[in-house]
């Protein structure tokens, strides 16, 4: 084999192998499994397939990545149609995943996507952030009705507030930015005012 085709097929080998490698894809939720934090998701980028442009298969029972650290966690909620991204994880997601702890991978299976992590949501078509506080941490409804933002010198809260259990203030408490929880007072049965809370 001539050098100028040794070269040629050499190009070509390492085409086809950096087009089998999965690193991460753009994909639409189909399912969400609460209780196990799990996913069905839709690939949005078709692959050539014999010259022609094919859909991609779904990818099931996708673990969701989220903040669960020291016994705390932070649960996003995902609705069918959300768009997101997975990462393919170098190996074998089985047994690290499942048992929590270093393990040999019980399949040789590098960047598959069988082994894919649902990594959150992107903001995707027209949509655009509108109605929320700038410079600060921000949860809220997509629409600016609802959030809770964490700013530089306070946290502010836009909605209802329900609470299931005490409220206790080391602060005073106004309400309407006028009237004081710890200092106001109300007209007397018979004329003049009563004293502040005790």
């Amino acid at each position: 084999m001539s050098d100028v085709n040794s070269y040629k097929y050499q190009q070509t080998h390492d085409q086809k192998l950096r087009e089998s490698v999965c690193v991460a894809a753009t994909v639409k939720v189909l399912a969400f499994d609460k209780a196990k934090m799990t996913v069905n998701v839709q690939p949005l980028s078709k692959h050539l397939e014999h010259g022609k442009f094919e859909s991609q298969p779904p990818i099931l029972r996708v673990p969701v990545a989220c903040t669960r650290l020291g016994g705390y966690l932070y649960r996003p909620w995902v609705k069918v149609g959300d768009v997101g991204v997975v990462v393919y994880l170098d190996h074998d997601l089985d047994s690290t995943v499942t048992g929590g702890k270093e393990a040999d991978p019980l399949t040789e299976r590098n960047h598959s996507t069988s082994d894919a992590i649902f990594i959150g949501g992107i903001v995707s078509g027209s949509y655009a952030v509108s109605g929320l506080p700038d410079d600060c941490h921000v949860i809220a409804k997509e629409d600016g009705s609802i959030y809770l933002a964490v700013m530089g010198d306070k946290v502010s809260i836009k909605g209802d507030l329900f609470v299931d259990g005490k409220i206790t203030a080391t602060g005073d408490v106004l309400a309407e930015n006028r009237v004081s929880g710890a200092h106001h007072t109300h007209p007397g049965d018979s004329g003049g005012v009563t004293g502040q809370p005790m």
